[in-house]
């Protein structure tokens, strides 16, 4: 019977033993939490420079930055190094960083538009072996900036800087669909597939860039410098060729099947633009076929939306005129389409997957198109089609302009 409790004694010091904590864990008060984090190519140098965006967690944590004012202290600090590699710039820092540097909660990779045209493999590279580093953290492309410029910008609304780009990329690819959030997992998977081309939003400061690194920034009820997502950067074997604005962008969205919302003005008899359509359902799906050894890629979008606005005398309880409109905003959606579809050939840059579409609907035909997949993207054939449906019409079926007309 002692031997029995020796042997449950022992058991429970093993256990004990096994219990006793995460023996990695660090200390909040010991490490530097880096929120966002900028690469760029180092001036007259063959480096890299890091720029480290770091959480000061003493405003932080009292809230003296809610509100916009109150405080001399700015949420965050930034902290630039350089070297030869990424991993050595980095650990450069720590000559300047008084505490550990924690790459956990790094929501924002921002790369410099220089940087981004000379090539992007070699970054994603560690990204991909490192055990500390997310590969969901967003990445973005500077335009006409640099990335250190872009993360020293204050921004009003969020206490941390990054949360503030990262909130805009999330709402603007939600609601207006010109950019696409992008996460470092897809770039990698894109950089490593043989029927791909990467695209990443971009990120530029309107205004007033040395004032967006002082506090007063955030002090003003218009800013003097303001970060916005704009464009898209397309690639090609890793590096940047082209910028795409605008619709050629949500073009990009409808293809990929990424079309979340945004707002489509058509024509209304004589007025251009004069009626808004709010997209709130949309589905792509893409086949191809070989054809005289070249692929015909077939886009078909199906799309619901609702009337957000009228500026024309017009009967939408009529069922004619309602088809006028479904008519008229699928041609624009296919217009927008085609921008896009013909921006990406001519830089030869399959950003949408059609390589990927091809093997996986005829792998033979693929290996024999592989090789030479940039030229033969670039003069393949499209066939879009468009299924546009209005669902809503708002509060009203008869525009009030309609009774204005009548007494004019």
């Amino acid at each position: 019977m002692k031997a029995k409790w020796m042997i449950v004694i022992g058991l429970l010091a093993v256990v004990g033993l096994l219990l006793t904590g995460c023996w990695d864990s660090r200390e909040l008060r010991t490490i530097s939490i880096v929120t966002a984090m900028g690469v760029d190519k180092a001036p007259e140098k063959n480096e890299y420079r890091v720029s480290l965006q770091i959480v000061n967690p003493g405003t932080v944590a009292t809230g003296s930055m809610g509100g916009g004012g109150g405080s001399n202290v700015t949420p965050a600090t930034i902290y630039s190094s350089t070297g030869n590699t990424l991993m050595e710039a980095i650990r450069h820092a720590s000559q300047k960083v008084p505490r550990e540097l924690f790459f956990s909660h790094t929501q924002l990779l921002i790369i410099g538009e220089p940087l981004a045209k000379q090539g992007i493999n070699e970054i994603f590279e560690m990204f991909y072996r490192s055990h500390e580093a997310r590969l969901t953290t967003r990445v973005l492309v500077t335009r006409l900036t640099n990335s250190e410029t872009v993360v020293q910008t204050l921004a009003p609304l969020e206490k941390i800087p990054a949360n503030s780009a990262t909130g805009k990329i999330k709402n603007t690819s939600k609601m207006w669909s010109e950019n696409i959030e992008i996460i470092i997992d897809d770039v990698i998977k894109a950089l490593t597939s043989e029927g791909r081309e990467p695209i990443i939003s971009g990120i530029t400061i309107v205004g007033n860039q040395k004032e967006g690194k002082k506090l007063s920034n955030n002090e003003q009820t218009v800013p003097p410098a303001v970060i916005e997502i704009k464009s898209m950067a397309l690639f090609k074997d890793g590096k940047l060729t082209y910028w795409l604005h605008g619709h050629e962008g949500r073009g990009v969205s409808w293809i990929q099947n990424k079309m979340k919302s945004t707002i489509i003005n058509i024509n209304c008899k004589d007025q251009k633009d004069a009626v808004g359509i709010e997209v709130v359902r949309s589905k792509t799906e893409i086949k191809v076929d070989i054809r005289a050894k070249r692929p015909m890629f077939h886009i078909l979008i199906r799309e619901e939306g609702d009337i957000s606005e009228v500026k024309c005398p017009i009967d939408t309880s009529k069922e004619e005129e309602v088809k006028k409109l479904e008519t008229e905003w699928a041609n624009e959606t296919r217009k927008e389409v085609m921008q896009a579809l013909y921006a990406a050939q001519r830089t030869k840059s399959d950003v949408f997957g059609f390589g990927d579409a091809v093997n996986r609907a005829h792998p033979r035909a693929w290996e024999s198109m592989k090789n030479d997949w940039n030229e033969t993207f670039a003069d393949s054939k499209a066939d879009v089609k468009v299924d546009a449906f209005i669902r809503r019409t708002g509060m009203r079926t008869k525009s009030f302009l309609m009774e204005q007309s009548k007494q004019e």
